[in-house]
């Protein structure tokens, strides 16, 4: 992903500032010379209106305004925001005359916002409304349901009198866009359709989430283990309320453990205010406040946390309806949470994998402790919860289910069926994640950034091979790269030579990593180690008895920055036994059933390999590569071909293919079609 000059990109935003208009642009790149959506994009482009009712709520405004239309933007979309406050007649009669959909967020009815919404639709517009709150429903305004009228001093009339307002913009809506399952049952109960698409990131923030880790690890540790408790508003007394025994237990008997806390850096008052938990009496000390920062800077704040809670009033209409948001946050530093198991977040964390649930004090007590006492716990989890969300709350994962909603709501009905089932399979997938072993660290260099790229190496007994591997990863014409060669405790030198590799050449690189199994794994279990390792979002797994071309990752790097692939695959020059070139083919699932014809030897999305589950331990040797691609067609993920970028695969008579693949591939083809069966695929 890469920012352009504001004027090259289909984002305008316009929104009050001081009375002035501003304008600015949020971008990708795009083909040069070309207007086009980025390939593999199926909905024709449309012009999208979204209309923001509150764009002085920053975190909101970001989450379900910002973050939306980028999303399709890159998509091929041309989107303008504007402030409800801004709608002003030219906006719907010469500006923007015919938007195919216009997105109305958290804007309470007006005069003006009938006149706009009244007219777009007249010419065809499909008016869709988004709140990420409980707030079109006047009945639920009471203190005893939203404790921020009382924390706040809110007058129950004002909230009454807006989510009326509320109300009458949904009324006015063709369907709606909502963040969880309770706000769409909410908006079901008043006759509207409504669609998915949860709060999610964008790549900057895992870049700001993955270097704020990076700094942490430099610093190495200091003693204290940190509970984090992120809350955005002082709204959350009585949620709060949900664990703070558990937690004053845990600090009493813990006093190297702190809970962190934040202060609205203005007045300097704090967001949560824990003397109105006499269980908190005596524990000042062991309460550590930090200033609230912005939502671009909150990654900086959550990796300082070794654990991070979410308590929510379970049964609460208003808490029920909360994004898990704080969950997939703390994942992108590796920080496991621990919630109360209201619909979204029980969806989101399977309990004692990616997270944890507490429905109680003492389930709330007894994760605390778990946590607190077990680092390793804290980093498998931590680990899990980051592979989980790097796609499902992702861009990627965001701009495949926008694209979805695109053809639901402004496409033919075929269309719509078509989305509406891929959707439903999509969500009925479970949770799918990568088996990563174990593994110690050798060697570390740099780290201190992102780089564009991982090349990760899975090493066992190639030391007559690995350095020239290594030496085509260092004469790449890419300057941003990240090395990661793992050890599957190779029982001759290689280790050693790559460390030695490594120690010369540790200022090419943005990172250098070398790490070792704890056991033997075999391949698919090494790669996966690696990928698991790897920083950067995307990655080239390299074979250590292969090579690259010079220019292979740069030409492969160029085409995912203009595509909406998963994948880009180079062409392969076999060399040593044999010299046969096999120019990169179009992906074609059709032609997969039959056999593979596509390496393992691709730029990969990071968040690929983790939402399919990653490479396969099992019956697959030396098809690893073949089934990583089978799962990529059933979760609807493609490849594309770069012909010009050329890899080197080694043909020689200690390589898999040789030893073992192609003497059992009758048992191997067997398991694969038991796999997947739709597969055809038989043995050579």
């Amino acid at each position: 992903m890469r920012l352009v000059p504001r004027r090259q990109h289909p984002i305008r935003r316009v929104l009050r500032d001081s009375g002035a208009a501003l304008f600015r642009g949020l971008g990708l790149k795009r083909p040069r010379g070309s207007s086009a959506r980025p390939a593999g994009i199926a909905a024709a482009p449309a012009q999208v209106v979204c209309i923001s009712g509150e764009p002085r709520f920053a975190a909101g405004q970001i989450y379900r305004v910002e973050r939306f239309a980028r999303a399709a933007a890159e998509l091929g979309h041309h989107v303008e925001i504007v402030s409800a406050e801004d709608l002003r007649a030219e906006w719907w009669t010469h500006r923007v005359p015919a938007p195919a959909v216009v997105l109305v967020w958290r804007a309470a009815w007006s005069k003006v916002l009938e006149a706009a919404v009244s007219a777009w639709r007249g010419r065809g517009a499909t008016i869709l409304f988004d709140v990420d709150d409980y707030m079109f429903d006047p009945r639920i305004a009471k203190a005893e349901i939203i404790d921020g009228m009382r924390s706040q001093g809110i007058p129950r009339h004002d909230v009454v009198r807006h989510y009326a307002r509320i109300r009458t913009t949904l009324r006015w809506a063709d369907a709606a866009i909502v963040p969880t399952l309770p706000l769409a049952t909410g908006v079901e109960a008043h006759g509207k359709p409504a669609l998915l698409l949860e709060n999610g990131f964008d790549a900057e923030t895992y870049r700001v989430s993955r270097e704020a880790v990076l700094r942490r690890r430099a610093e190495g540790p200091d003693g204290l283990v940190r509970i984090g408790y992120a809350s955005g508003s002082r709204t959350h007394q009585r949620d709060f309320a949900v664990a703070a025994e558990a937690l004053a237990r845990v600090l009493r008997r813990a006093p190297h453990c702190r809970l962190v806390l934040f202060r609205d850096p203005s007045s300097g008052r704090p967001l949560l205010d824990p003397t109105e938990f006499p269980a908190f009496a005596g524990l000042a000390d062991q309460v550590e406040w930090r200033q609230a920062t912005p939502l671009e800077r909150l990654p900086e704040e959550l990796a300082r946390f070794d654990i991070n809670i979410a308590p929510l009033e379970v049964g609460n209409v208003y808490c029920e309806a909360k994004s898990e948001l704080k969950y997939f946050e703390a994942a992108l530093v590796g920080v496991p949470t621990i919630a109360s198991p209201t619909q979204p977040f029980a969806a989101a964390i399977s309990d004692g994998i990616n997270g944890f649930l507490a429905s109680d004090p003492a389930a709330w007590e007894r994760r605390l402790e778990a946590l607190l006492t077990d680092e390793s716990l804290r980093a498998r989890v931590g680990r899990a919860a980051l592979h989980h969300v790097l796609h499902r709350y992702g861009p990627d994962g965001r701009r495949q289910r926008l694209a979805g909603i695109m053809r639901r709501v402004a496409g033919t009905a075929a269309d719509a069926a078509s989305a509406f089932r891929l959707d439903c399979i999509d969500r009925a997938g479970g949770l799918r994640l990568p088996d990563v072993p174990e593994a110690q660290v050798l060697r570390r260099a740099g780290g201190r950034s992102i780089a564009t790229v991982a090349v990760v190496v899975p090493l066992y007994n190639y030391s007559a091979f690995i350095i020239e591997a290594l030496e085509s990863v260092r004469r790449q014409t890419l300057d941003s790269i990240e090395l990661v060669v793992v050890d599957d405790r190779s029982t001759d030198s290689s280790a050693r030579i790559a460390a030695d590799w490594i120690d010369r050449h540790r200022g090419r690189f943005v990172s250098a990593t070398l790490l070792q199994n704890r056991t033997n794994q075999g391949l698919p279990a090494t790669r996966n180690v690696g990928f698991s390792a790897a920083e950067a979002a995307l990655v080239f797994p390299l074979d250590a008895d292969n090579t690259l071309e010079p220019r292979c990752l740069e030409l492969l790097v160029e085409k995912l920055r203009t595509s909406a692939g998963s994948a880009a695959h180079p062409t392969l020059q076999r060399f040593g036994h044999c010299s046969i070139r096999h120019v990169a083919q179009a992906w074609s699932p059709d032609r997969l059933r039959r056999g593979n014809y596509i390496d393992a030897m691709a730029v990969i999305r990071k968040s690929a390999w983790a939402h399919v589950g990653g490479y396969t331990k099992g019956d697959f040797v030396g098809w690893e590569d073949y089934e990583l691609w089978c799962k990529f067609v059933e979760h609807g993920f493609w490849s594309e071909p770069v012909p010009e970028a050329v890899a080197g695969y080694r043909v020689h008579g200690s390589s898999m293919l040789d030893t073992r693949t192609n003497r059992t591939q009758d048992v191997i083809a067997t398991a694969i079609r038991a796999e997947h069966p739709w597969l055809t695929v038989q043995a050579a």
